[in-house]
């Protein structure tokens, strides 16, 4: 068996098992009510951006369009498809393990330019109609982001094997201002019609890449990284689950002795009481935990694009509604699900204190939820009536 139909077989085994795991929540239910609803709301939403162009687009200057298509660009990885079976035989082959990694390579690139044409694809209309750019200046675009993409494939590559997550986190930061100041100077470069200078950019920008991509995935000495990088891309998808599911516990994993915040525990309220105490307990886990806060932050933002982008002003307070109730029940369920896992607020969770702790935590962070979305929303508005765009003009 040669390298390509291992691939193919490796892809195709990997292709079922996400598939698997998708159908395993999305039933004929979940199908039928919510996927083919919201894939034909979008199809719509997407004929009227070439109808008539929307009112929250009129002010957004094309650089923020452009920042967005640079964020989007860091999304994606490199897949080898190694797998730990691999120590005993194929490493042995070495011409098949190397040709394996390389088609694992070239997927990885093929699965980049199809995702980067597609957020072309969506802003299409807008580039088009709105800002009126002709297609040399979009396929120029394209091609800049797709060779920076396999620019920053082989960065994170490389960045994902730093043990030390302080380093990584630092010198993610750092290649991600980097790269930012280099799109920059293509930006200018792109809105003087240099494109000559931004094609040969691209092209060192991805020869280089490639060819030290397929140089580091000549060494065997990463295949420890490689599988461990293969699970947590097998993972993901069941990751994310995880993360939405209530009856499962998402203990928040860090190599810190020490947590991040509250090192010392000292006490939140001066005054010790029973409805303190188990309040005090719940603050203190909800903000130490990450996945937590961002579950918090997660909903407030999604509401908040969801309420920017739709037009229909009705729809817009049904969307609130909705994000009343959902982030109530939320909370609720983080409270029970904190409280039920350790032993000292398990033991009074009869007791009086214990509900009137939980209806003061809930509802304190529902309020800030709130708080946090109306500042959201109102600076928009704000942003939208310096730029002379009234509120009604984003109810068409």
């Amino acid at each position: 068996m040669n390298s390509r139909k291992i691939f193919m077989n490796r892809l195709i085994r990997a292709w079922k098992y996400q598939y698997g795991v998708i159908r395993s929540i999305a039933d004929w239910t979940i199908i039928l009510y919510l996927i083919i609803p919201s894939a034909a709301i979008f199809i719509m939403m997407y004929r009227t951006w070439w109808q008539e162009t929307p009112a929250w687009i009129e002010f957004l200057p094309f650089s923020l369009i452009f920042f967005s298509i640079y964020l989007f660009s860091w999304s994606g990885r490199i897949r080898t498809y190694v797998q730990e079976a691999d120590k005993v035989f194929l490493i042995k082959n070495g011409p098949i393990f190397i040709g394996m990694k390389k088609w694992g390579y070239a997927y990885s690139l093929l699965v980049q330019f199809f995702s980067t044409g597609v957020s072309i694809l969506i802003l299409l209309p807008f580039l088009r109609n709105h800002y009126l750019l002709d297609w040399q200046k979009i396929i120029t675009l394209f091609f800049y982001f797709f060779s920076l993409k396999t620019t920053i494939l082989l960065v994170k590559f490389y960045l994902r094997r730093i043990e030390i997550k302080f380093k990584k986190i630092a010198a993610g930061i750092l290649l991600f201002i980097v790269f930012s100041l280099f799109s920059q100077l293509i930006y200018l470069l792109w809105e003087k019609d240099l494109f000559i200078f931004i094609y040969i950019c691209g092209a060192i920008l991805m020869a280089a890449s490639v060819f030290q991509s397929l140089k580091a995935l000549k060494k065997i000495s990463s295949i420890d990284h490689e599988i461990a990088m293969g699970l947590e891309d097998k993972m993901k998808h069941i990751n994310i689950i995880f993360s939405l599911s209530y009856d499962i516990e998402k203990p928040a994993v860090s190599k810190r002795t020490k947590p991040l915040l509250f090192r010392r525990s000292k006490r939140i309220f001066k005054k010790r009481t029973k409805v303190n105490g188990h309040t005090e307990l719940f603050i203190k886990i909800f903000i130490r935990n990450y996945s937590y806060i961002f579950g918090f932050i997660q909903i407030i933002s999604v509401t908040t694009a969801a309420m920017i982008i739709i037009p229909p002003l009705w729809i817009k307070a049904t969307i609130f509604i909705g994000f009343l109730i959902m982030m109530h029940f939320w909370l609720s369920l983080i409270w029970d699900k904190i409280t039920a896992s350790n032993p000292i607020s398990n033991k009074y969770r009869e007791m009086p204190s214990y509900f009137s702790a939980r209806k003061r935590a809930v509802t304190t962070l529902f309020i800030a939820a709130i708080l946090i979305l109306s500042l959201f929303i109102t600076g928009w508005f704000l942003l939208l009536s310096y730029f002379g765009v009234s509120i009604g003009m984003l109810g068409r």
